[in-house]
């Protein structure tokens, strides 16, 4: 109600309010302006008709501006949770793709991965599964590892995830295994440029229930997500009975017709609505939101009440409405349409003025809103994005790590932990974890360590570093690293906020690089040892006069040096014999391959025995070159080895035979070539050395013990005649 004073105007004016301010002639641009109270009084005079049909287009203003704001709002929801529906769809996609990465499927042990997609929190019931293009099952984390997989039946899905290289997301189905409601998301783990797996995520519909219960949707009203066949993948009202049904027809056909809108329809449960819907251009997925028509009736049944009582006194009216309708509607008007711009986020201009003081004071405070709250949507958005990116950042930076987080409050016991912390000592993702338990895991000797470093953390205020051994629940032993900082909460209270690593892996890293630098410098001994050896051997022939010994020492170093390419080669495993022969025959044999023979069973020398054979057939090479079959074009060399069985123990027999060379004679001494055959096989591996000088060609046989051989296995899995010495 309007007072009919200064005084009264002062009265009914808030008290938190300023005093409206005294408008002067000269600041009342447009000439003089008319104050909303004195056309009201002159309403009053009037019958107050005008006011009543303006008031009439007023109602029915507000009411389509009512059913506009709420068509905006409910479809902008719609595509909201739309978006919100991709997003949630995106996070699995990353996960997948990050798991994709992981370099035990590039290493085959998928085992490993096994363990690895356990740990992975994913919303529940989900599994992952990883197939081979063709169908066949590697992993499925809802059966234990090592059962029995039955194969895809999704071969189209699969060829079309290796053909596209891009995830594809399935429908709601049933799955064969699990027999439950499920949603797939598969995405192609490509290994050197080329789709080698299928790695796949199986969803069930929960994990979309749980989008739609934190909408809050009101009571009546439907919230549904709608797959691409338009099943009914979530719904807020009675979910267990609907789910996996088909929406109505009328909406999978407004779907169908356009990507986004609205349109009175029927639910499943024959309630008449009108439903809202936003289909995603992604993976074609759609949210719709459905208003019951009774709420919409209810709002034009009010607006009809008042309209009919208007209608009646309007008749009272229509004489006086020529005269003051000029003066109310036009600012009333223009004060509706700053309302439509304001409802609809657009720009209220409050420059031209109504002529009416408080008209003009309304359209300004409009304006002025109209500025805050763009102002405060734009600061809200921005805010809302850098806590969004901030959260991701953060998430992404404890899966890349393997890290968990978690928060121990030592004045109330309180200890939260993530799920993958959970992880780290063995637990579910969902298992109760309390201090006490952690402090359980604890091997027994590490305990005392643990509980030091965290009371010198918390009465110092330090960081928290310690690294101890856990017992998992299943008996296997894990090395956790554990890192945190105290904190004041806002109520004064203290607590340690830290993550967790499980760094088994790096510990046994440690070992093995410990372990491979002894195994290294123990192999670099011998080889210098060796050099040592011939060094010496060449420095007496040198002082006996012999000018080809620096050669000589040359040529041997070089062959020791492919011997040694020979063992890297094999990660210092050793190498097969016939390797060692051809590593040093292969540069004299002919095209024919008829020159050089080698004949014998599969043997595989150690380290040790490579080196010291290598040397003499290096050896015995050099001197055939000079002297011997292959220093004439038809000379030829034939090497034949064997076990012999007769001897006690038994024995490795390598027989070296030229033949079509110039006439041999015994030399009168014995030559450095021998010394260092001799040498070799004599002090490195107990070996003997028989030399024959025959007009018709040298001979050498060159024997050394077996005792320690073991069997090796051949491509096959079955035993071969394949020794290390």
């Amino acid at each position: 109600m309007i007072g009919g004073s200064k005084a009264g105007s002062a009265a009914e004016r808030p008290a938190g309010d300023p005093p409206a301010k005294d408008v002067s002639a000269r600041d009342r641009p447009d000439g003089t302006r008319v104050s909303l109270r004195q056309v009201l009084w002159g309403l009053v005079l009037a019958l107050a008709l005008p006011a009543i049909l303006v008031a009439a287009g007023g109602f029915y203003s507000i009411y389509r501006a009512d059913q506009q704001a709420t068509d905006r709002r409910l479809q902008e929801t719609v595509r909201a949770l739309s978006l919100s529906l991709d997003r949630e769809i995106e996070k699995a996609v990353l996960a997948l793709q990050v798991m994709a990465l992981s370099p035990h499927i590039a290493n085959g042990d998928f085992e490993a991965f096994y363990r690895q997609a356990e740990n992975v929190s994913l919303a529940e019931p989900s599994w992952i599964s990883l197939f081979e293009p063709g169908g066949r099952a590697l992993v499925n984390t809802r059966i234990p590892y090592g059962s029995p997989l039955p194969d895809s039946n999704r071969l189209n899905v699969l060829r079309q995830v290796q053909e596209t290289r891009k995830p594809h997301l399935s429908d709601l189905d049933v799955g064969p295994v699990s027999g439950r409601s499920r949603i797939t998301l598969d995405v192609p783990v490509i290994l050197d440029d080329k789709v080698a797996y299928i790695l796949s995520l199986a969803m069930g519909p929960d994990a979309f229930q749980a989008i739609i219960r934190d909408q809050q949707i009101a009571d009546g009203w439907n919230a549904a997500v709608l797959d691409r066949a338009g099943k009914i993948v979530a719904r807020s009202r009675s979910p267990e009975q609907y789910v996996g049904q088909f929406a109505s027809p009328y909406v999978r056909e407004a779907i169908a017709a356009a990507p986004e809108g609205n349109l009175q329809s029927v639910t499943l449960d024959g309630i008449p609505v009108r439903t809202y819907f936003s289909q995603s251009q992604t993976y074609g997925w759609a949210f719709a939101i459905s208003m019951p028509e009774a709420e919409i009736a209810q709002s034009v049944q009010r607006s009809l009440f008042w309209l009919t009582i208007l209608a009646g006194v309007a008749l009272s009216g229509i004489l006086l409405a020529a005269l003051l309708s000029r003066a109310i509607a036009k600012p009333i008007d223009r004060l509706v349409a700053a309302a439509h711009a304001l409802g609809r986020r657009q720009e209220v201009t409050g420059s031209a003025t109504t002529r009416v003081l408080e008209f003009d004071t309304i359209q300004k405070a409009l304006s002025e809103a109209a500025t805050d709250i763009r102002t405060h949507e734009q600061e809200r958005e921005e805010a809302l994005i850098r806590m969004a990116e901030s959260e991701a950042r953060l998430r992404l930076a404890l899966n890349a790590g393997d890290l968990g987080s978690w928060e121990f409050t030592p004045s109330t016991g309180a200890f939260v932990t993530s799920a993958a912390c959970r992880a780290n000592f063995g637990r579910a993702p969902n298992e109760p974890f309390t201090y006490a338990d952690l402090v359980g895991a604890i091997h027994p000797e590490d305990r005392q360590e643990q509980a030091d470093a965290v009371a010198q953390a918390i009465a110092n205020r330090t960081d928290l570093h310690v690294e101890y051994r856990a017992i998992w629940p299943d008996g296997s032993e894990h090395w956790i690293r554990v890192s945190g900082r105290a904190r004041i909460a806002a109520d004064g209270r203290l607590s340690m906020v830290g993550v967790s690593q499980d760094v088994t892996e790096q510990r046994l890293a440690d070992e093995r690089q410990a372990l491979l630098l002894h195994e290294l410098n123990h192999r670099v001994k011998n080889t210098l040892a060796t050099v040592q050896s011939v060094a010496s051997l060449t420095r007496r022939s040198a002082e006996n006069g012999d000018p080809g010994a620096w050669a000589a020492f040359i040529d041997r170093l070089h062959g020791l040096s492919k011997t040694h390419d020979l063992l890297t080669n094999s990660q210092w495993q050793g190498a097969l014999l016939e390797d060692v022969l051809k590593n040093e025959l292969e540069p004299y044999q002919d095209p024919l391959r008829q020159r050089i023979r080698l004949r014998g069973p599969r043997i595989n020398l150690q380290p040790n025995a490579v080196l010291a054979l290598g040397l003499a057939v290096h050896e015995l090479a050099t001197n055939a070159i000079k002297y011997g079959s292959l220093s004439v074009p038809d000379g030829k060399v034939h090497v034949m080895w064997a076990l012999t069985s007769g001897s006690n123990p038994p024995a490795l027999l390598v027989e070296w035979v030229e033949s079509g060379g110039p006439p041999v004679r015994k030399p009168e001494r014995q030559g450095f070539g021998t010394k260092l055959i001799q040498r070799g096989l004599a002090q490195q591996l107990g070996g003997e050395i028989k030399l024959d000088f025959a007009p018709s060609g040298a001979r050498c046989v060159v024997t050394f013990p077996i005792t320690t051989l073991a069997p090796d296995l051949g491509d096959e899995g079955e035993p071969q005649k394949r020794y290390a010495s």
